[in-house]
């Protein structure tokens, strides 16, 4: 009798052990089940393959960035009561103050800020030739005079640059003007800036040098003018013989590139004809 009860204590205890075994082996495959392998996330296998990085799902979307304002916002579609185009010139020179004019060609998609670099200690500093309005670098830069040039446009010649981008975009749309209708047809250059409306007549479109214009002539000298007039007339292009060019007339001159041919330049020659006033 005493060996049976040994025996059954025995069978029980060894019971007692096996069930234990059991219920600690399903406590760990349950926790094993519900604990993510954040053993290899952001790092890479034997095999060499990049783990998928698990993200956290709970996690707020970061706020997208707010998009700069373009210069280009201060060129509204509407027009003041006088019909004069509604550029915001405060809120242009509070992105860039460097903006200091509105260049548009009727006819054209020509209808851009203009600029010029503040502080430049060379007179033929080319800043906005690879710096866009909104000051990042690169193409296609921005329609710009060099500080030899005066902002108010009373210089004689005020010559003002801008990329031929092969989309059309910036001065791509000067090279129309090689079309002898195209050029005929279309005769203004119009200029606004805070303190008035600058109308100028294309009298040419011209097939010129690759010269530094301000540095090659003095346009300080009425003889100088002439003579760089004198050059333009003598190059292949198309001319507007009628129009009249006084002395003392104020010449715009607008430059760009040809795609194929690094050693000339195209220039679109118009003479002042209007100014009025802004309201």
């Amino acid at each position: 009798m005493m060996q049976f009860e040994k025996k059954r204590i025995l069978t029980a205890l060894l019971l007692l052990a096996f069930s234990t075994a059991i219920f600690i082996a399903g406590l760990r495959d349950g926790k094993a089940g519900n604990t993510e392998n954040t053993g290899n996330i952001g790092h890479t296998d034997n095999t060499g393959t990049e783990q998928t990085t698990i993200s956290d799902a709970s996690a707020p979307a970061p706020e997208p960035l707010e998009p700069s304002p373009s210069p280009a916002a201060g060129m509204a579609e509407q027009t003041d009561e006088s019909g004069r185009p509604a550029v915001d010139f405060d809120l242009l020179a509070a992105q860039n103050p460097d903006i200091y004019a509105w260049i548009t060609i009727p006819g054209t998609a020509i209808d851009y800020p203009v600029l010029q670099k503040s502080g430049a200690q060379d007179p033929y500093d080319n800043y906005y030739l690879d710096h866009t309005a909104d000051l990042s670098e690169g193409l296609p830069g921005a329609i710009y005079s060099q500080p030899v040039n005066r902002r108010d446009f009373t210089d004689p010649v005020t010559v003002l640059y801008g990329h031929n981008m092969k989309n059309g975009t910036m001065f791509g749309g000067l090279h129309a003007f090689a079309d002898r209708d195209f050029f005929l047809e279309h005769t203004q250059v119009i200029i606004y800036t805070p303190e008035q409306t600058l109308t100028y007549e294309i009298f040419a479109a011209a097939d010129f040098s690759d010269a530094l214009l301000p540095y090659e002539y003095d346009f300080t000298r009425t003889s100088e003018v002439q003579r760089y007039l004198g050059d333009v007339g003598k190059c292949e292009g198309n001319f507007r013989e009628e129009t009249q060019i006084p002395e003392g007339a104020k010449i715009l001159t607008l430059s760009t590139c040809y795609s194929d041919r690094e050693e000339c330049r195209l220039l679109i020659q118009a003479v002042l004809t209007e100014e009025q006033a802004a309201e």
